[in-house]
């Protein structure tokens, strides 16, 4: 029996414990964030119900407990709906646990997003 449900909650398990996810928070963008591994690539993934209301010169950045300039991984290519940023190798996406809508402009946030898994 213990077998069995140890069975079970192992197939239940994400294909790779690093994929997370959340939702953006204040600011000026709304909707859900996921960090997934596709062919050994990392990407952040910005979910179909995703909405930023407008900025001059958002990126995606991720962050840790705050912003992290070195880690932009590209201006915002759409207001609304699903978009994949690719992580660059040089960033290890465990290392962070938010996700960020950023002005690079005005350096401020426009939307924050806390990853859990």
């Amino acid at each position: 029996m213990i077998r069995a449900a140890l069975l079970a909650a192992l197939v239940a398990l994400p294909a790779s414990s690093g994929e997370r996810s959340g939702e953006f928070v204040g600011g000026r963008t709304t909707g859900s964030v996921s960090i997934i591994q596709q062919d050994g690539q990392w990407f952040v993934r910005l979910g179909a119900d995703f909405l930023h209301e407008g900025a001059p010169d958002p990126w995606v950045a991720f962050g840790k407990d705050g912003f992290r300039r070195d880690a932009l991984l590209g201006p915002l290519r759409e207001d609304e709906g699903e978009q994949l940023y690719p992580v660059p190798e040089r960033l290890d996406p465990a290392e962070f646990n938010q996700v960020y809508i950023w002005c690079e402009q005005f350096s401020t946030s426009l939307g924050r997003a806390w990853l859990k898994p």
